[in-house]
């Protein structure tokens, strides 16, 4: 072991060496030492008789380094709203003109009319209005963000009341009863887990009452002996009601074919809520953002509020937003990617996966086949969906799947799937028409893989 410690060449030689090849010295340099420290750990560990491969090694860092931190891969999950992987997908549509605002200057705050400072705000409020019938509409970077805002503004140092069945989690560890907190807004949880009444309202509203809160279970159902108590009925009390809607949805979902009870935007204003909020970037399928839509009285405060500089979102943002919205209003809904991959059908599903497993052929060492399997929504949305879909399902004759699935998340671009059964699964509901080219190279190299 210390005779091979002592065969590792040193730093100084290696970047002198290496140094002839490549224009960035300290990138180079770095990766070195990372390679070396790498091989020195593996010979310390047993796991390492020779440093044939150390060219190899250095090389694998190199490489490593020149690529950016956040990359592209191939969403093969079948989860649609796949929050690891970036949520939403923009269509290539949005994503020109994101390109066109961000390497150009715009009218971002600039009244073209007037000729003087304008509101960013107002660049998109008037889809709002049109689209889903509201009165007002104000944006945030995110959901959370929105309700943050709207509880801050509404409800600092009052009570807010609250159904205990709807304090939820919303990911990531972030909790509604930890935003009401820290927005200064005063919690008042009623009823039970499984069981909220109207009389529950009823019975805790104070003189310090402000605001009653319904939370959309968007991430999680609860069925059995459940009651929870309606829209209508909490807008019978007479006090402003803030609906948290989570997932935001502009279009009903039925009638693209997709069964789920999920409330959208135009429904909910149409109740007569006083203030509504949801997520952009979800079953809207936009960028991050966080939409919050009511009644005037209502929504022009929170544009007024300090905090609504700090949770602003920005031109790049705006741009995807305003695009997809328009998408809405000239109902080419199969233009934005979630909804698509939402609403494709089974048979076109099973169409894709054949076309693709014949277009794969044979391939030496590995065994594909077509399934019938379940895609997910994801992204905290309509939990109990579950959507036919069809997969391709690869096995290795040398590999085990988790082996298999660990080598496709090295490939470039790397492949992210699920197992199942000892099978990797590629579900061809997510998989873009852009990803089928790449994911045919990487397979068939799979048979030149010992």
């Amino acid at each position: 072991m210390r005779e091979l410690l002592r065969q590792i060449p040193q730093v100084s030689k290696l970047l002198e060496e290496y140094g002839k090849t490549h224009q960035d010295v300290s990138l180079v340099k770095k990766a070195i030492k990372q390679a070396v420290d790498r091989v020195r750990k593996e010979i310390l560990a047993g796991k390492r008789t020779n440093l044939e491969d150390l060219r190899e090694v250095i090389n694998e860092e190199i490489n490593r380094l020149k690529k950016t931190n956040i990359r592209r891969v191939i969403n093969a999950t079948g989860v649609v709203i796949n929050t690891n992987l970036g949520r939403s997908v923009l269509s290539e549509e949005v994503a020109r003109f994101v390109k066109e605002i961000a390497t150009h200057y715009s009218n971002l705050e600039f009244d073209l009319d007037l000729g003087k400072r304008g509101s960013r705000i107002s660049l998109i409020e008037s889809y709002f209005v049109e689209l889903t019938g509201c009165e007002s509409a104000h944006v945030v970077n995110n959901n959370a963000g929105a309700v943050f805002l709207v509880l801050n503004t509404h409800a600092k140092g009052k009570e807010v009341i609250v159904s205990r069945g709807e304090l939820v989690e919303i990911g990531g560890s972030f909790r509604i009863p930890d935003i009401m907190r820290a927005s200064g807004a005063i919690l008042v949880e009623v009823g039970t887990t499984n069981k909220t009444k109207l009389m529950d309202y009823k019975n805790a509203i104070t003189e310090n009452t402000q605001l009653i809160m319904k939370v959309h279970r968007s991430n999680f159902y609860m069925e059995g002996f459940v009651e929870e108590t309606s829209v209508e009925d909490l807008l019978s009390l007479g006090l402003p009601v803030y609906y948290d809607a989570g997932s935001g949805l502009l279009i009903n979902l039925r009638k693209l074919g997709i069964d789920a009870q999920e409330p959208s935007f135009e429904e909910l204003v149409n109740t007569g809520l006083h203030l509504i909020s949801g997520s952009g970037d979800k079953l809207l399928g936009g960028p991050q953002a966080g939409i919050i839509l009511g009644k005037k009285e209502f929504v022009e405060p929170l544009k007024r509020n300090p905090l609504s500089r700090v949770l602003r979102i920005d031109k790049l943002t705006l741009s995807a937003l305003e695009y997809t919205l328009r998408l809405y209003r000239e109902k080419r809904f199969e233009e934005i990617p979630t909804i698509r991959m939402l609403s494709v059908t089974e048979k076109e599903l099973k169409k894709k996966a054949k076309s693709l497993a014949k277009r794969l052929g044979s391939v030496r060492g590995l065994k594909i086949g077509v399934i019938r399997e379940y895609s997910k929504c994801g992204g905290g949305a309509l939990p109990k969906l579950e959507l036919p879909t069809y997969c391709l399902a690869l096995k290795h004759e040398k590999m085990s799947a988790k082996e298999l699935y660990s080598l496709m998340l090295k490939q470039e671009p790397p492949v992210v799937g699920r197992i199942k059964e000892d099978l990797l699964l590629l579900d061809m509901r997510t998989l873009l028409e852009e990803d089928i080219k790449d994911l045919v190279r990487i397979i068939k190299a799979l048979e030149h893989t010992s």
